[in-house]
C-alpha cells in the first residue's frame, strides 16, 4: 500500500539544501564585513596612530599611487615575478608530470615524495631554505658550489640573488601541486587519439605536440589560473626571508600593502593598494577562465 510522504518530512527534505549551505554562507557574510571596512578605509586618510582623527579623501589615495615610485617598482615586480614563476613552475610541472607518467620503476614512490613539499607550510619552507642559502660556507648551497670552484654566493643580500631565492622558494614549493594536477589530467586522456596517432606512423614528439599538448589545454590553463593569482598574493616567502629587501627587491603588492598599513601605520594607503591587487587578482582571474572555458570546448 502506497503511503503518502508526511509534510514534515517534506518540508525538512526542502529545508535540508539551505541548512547545509549555512556554514558556506556564514563564511562568505564574515568575509564581506572586511572587505567592506577595508574599501571604506581606502578612501580615508586614516592612521592607525590616530583613530579617531581621519577623513574622506576620495579617490586621492588611488591616484597617489601612480605618483608613489614604490608603488610603481612593487607593481612591476609583481607582474615580472608571476610571469616568471608561472612559466616556470608550468613547464617545469609539464615534464615532471609526462615523467611520472611514463613506465619507469619506483613510479609510485615518486608520485607520494612528490606530496612532500606540499606538507610543509609555506613559511617553514622559506625559513628552512634561508638555513641552506646562508651567505657563507655554512649554508649547505655556496658548500656544495666550494666543490665545483664557486665563490659563495650572496643569496640574499644581492637584489639580484634575492629575486632569484624567492623564485627558487616558491617554485619548490609550489611544483608539485602543477605536476600532480597535470598528472591527473594526463591519466584522464582518452587511449583513442593515441592509437589513432600510432596508426598514423607519429612519434613522441608529435604525440606530445598534437595530440597531449591540446587535449591536456584545460588542465594546463587550470593550473595557470591557481598559480597566477597565488604568485601575485605572494606573501609569506618574501616576508620570512627578505622583508622585500634588498633595497625593496623583493617588495610586491602584497609586501607594500603590508608596510603601508602596520608598519607606516597609513592603513588608508595600505588598503588602496590592496584593493588595486584585489581587482588586478580578479582581472587576470576572469581572462584566464575565459581561456579555461574555451580550452575546455575545444576538447569537449
Amino acid at each position: 500500500m502506497h503511503t503518502k510522504p508526511k509534510r514534515g518530512r517534506r518540508g525538512a527534505a526542502a529545508f535540508l539544501p539551505y541548512l547545509l549551505l549555512a556554514p558556506a554562507l556564514v563564511l562568505l557574510l564574515g568575509m564581506v564585513y572586511p572587505f567592506g571596512l577595508g574599501l571604506y578605509y581606502s578612501f580615508t586618510s586614516y592612521w592607525l596612530q590616530y583613530p579617531n582623527r581621519f577623513r574622506f579623501v576620495w579617490l586621492d589615495n588611488y591616484i597617489g599611487l601612480m605618483e608613489e615610485p614604490l608603488f610603481v617598482r612593487a607593481l612591476e615586480f609583481t607582474l615580472g615575478f608571476t610571469l616568471v614563476a608561472v612559466v616556470i613552475q608550468v613547464g617545469l610541472g609539464l615534464a615532471v608530470a609526462l615523467f611520472l607518467h611514463a613506465r619507469i620503476p619506483g613510479r609510485a614512490v615518486l608520485r607520494a615524495l612528490m606530496l612532500l613539499p606540499l606538507m610543509v607550510p609555506p613559511v617553514i619552507t622559506a625559513l628552512m631554505w634561508k638555513i641552506m642559502m646562508a651567505s657563507t660556507n655554512a649554508g649547505i648551497l655556496n658548500y656544495m658550489l666550494s666543490f665545483v670552484g664557486i665563490d659563495p654566493v650572496n643569496w640574499f643580500g644581492s637584489t639580484q640573488g634575492a629575486i632569484v631565492s624567492v623564485l627558487i622558494i616558491d617554485t619548490w614549493g609550489n611544483l608539485p601541486f602543477v605536476a600532480l594536477i597535470l598528472l591527473g589530467g594526463l591519466q584522464a586522456l582518452p587511449n583513442e587519439p593515441y592509437e589513432a596517432a600510432r596508426v598514423d606512423g607519429a612519434g613522441p614528439i608529435t604525440m606530445l605536440r598534437y595530440v597531449t599538448l591540446p587535449l591536456l589545454s584545460p588542465f594546463i590553463v587550470l593550473v595557470l589560473l591557481f598559480r597566477t593569482m597565488d604568485s601575485l598574493r605572494i606573501f609569506d616567502v618574501i616576508y620570512a626571508t627578505t622583508l622585500g629587501g634588498p633595497n625593496d627587491a623583493t617588495t610586491n603588492l602584497q609586501i607594500l600593502a603590508y608596510q603601508y598599513s602596520f608598519q607606516w601605520y597609513q592603513m588608508g594607503k595600505g588598503m588602496a593598494q590592496a584593493i588595486v591587487l584585489l581587482l588586478l587578482v580578479v582581472l587576470v582571474s576572469y581572462l584566464l577562465m575565459r581561456l579555461w572555458n574555451r580550452a575546455a570546448e575545444s576538447t569537449a
